[in-house]
């Protein structure tokens, strides 16, 4: 020993965790995992739009958190194969990318204001009503009716809005 410090061997773990692919990986798992809760978690509130709370609180999440302009929508892309493996659900594979993709740039347009913090939630709520709006348009199509739509769109996008 002559004083020296000795090299490491091993670079800083840390490192890993702060590159650009495996943040994008935790973004993209953040939304295949918020799916896979609202796909599983399925409780008898009667009450539409209460399962989506879950999802929409973990797309603001990692959008809140990400340093990516582009981080909902990748995290909607997680929640969209997810849906694609789990249930074989295109319909809730679209909404759920529709809703990154709106809070994507929903958060662009808010990011100039100071009070960002404070309209976030609204264009969650907003974003989520995306569900019933797509629900009707393909169940219209479709014609098949639903016990949610029944009485028309105003009680689904409430219930879905707060």
């Amino acid at each position: 020993m002559s004083g020296k410090l000795l090299k490491r061997a091993i670079s800083n773990s840390s490192e890993v965790w702060q590159s650009d692919k495996s943040q994008h990986a935790w973004i993209f798992i953040a939304g295949a995992m918020a799916m896979l809760m609202h796909e599983t978690f399925r409780f008898g509130l009667d009450l539409p739009g209460r399962q989506g709370l879950t999802l929409m609180a973990i797309l603001i999440f990692v959008r809140l958190v990400s340093p990516y302009h582009y981080s909902a929508t990748l995290a909607g892309s997680g929640g969209l194969v997810a849906a694609l493996v789990i249930r074989d659900n295109p319909a809730a594979a679209i909404i759920v990318l529709s809703q990154g993709i709106v809070l994507d740039l929903a958060f662009k347009q808010l990011s100039v204001s100071n009070i960002t913090l404070w309209l976030l939630p609204l264009a969650a709520g907003l974003a989520h009503m995306l569900k019933p709006l797509f629900k009707m348009g393909f169940l219209t199509w479709a014609g098949v009716e639903t016990d949610s739509l029944r009485h028309g769109l105003a009680y689904p996008f409430i219930t879905h809005f707060i």
